[in-house]
């Protein structure tokens, strides 16, 4: 960090445009205060559903699900990268978009 300190303003500023994307594409999501995403879907198993989903289409999120969160805030938590692009996450963005339910 001491010798690229751009790198974390990066990824929270990528963070910031995958969040605003997914809101915008009516998912639940609070603002992120580092480079994790939080997207809020509230049960485990659809959680899991599209977790799956975006796998397949090549985005990795993770599911998070009772008992690690409370119950009805099941979560994909997406992690944002320095490294990736803008054209990257609006890829992800659209296939979160796609793969929704």
């Amino acid at each position: 960090m001491e010798r690229e300190p751009e790198r974390p303003v990066r990824a929270r500023r990528l963070a910031g445009r995958l969040a605003t994307g997914l809101r915008a594409a009516g998912f639940d999501v609070p603002d992120p205060p580092a480079a994790v995403v939080p997207v809020v879907i509230g049960e485990p198993d659809p959680a899991m559903a599209l977790s799956a989903r975006l796998l397949d289409a090549g985005v990795l999120v993770t599911a998070i699900r009772p008992p690690t969160v409370p119950n009805g805030t099941s979560r994909l938590r997406a992690t944002v990268m320095a490294t990736h692009t803008d054209a990257e996450i609006d890829r992800a963005t659209a296939a979160f978009t796609a793969a929704r339910p």
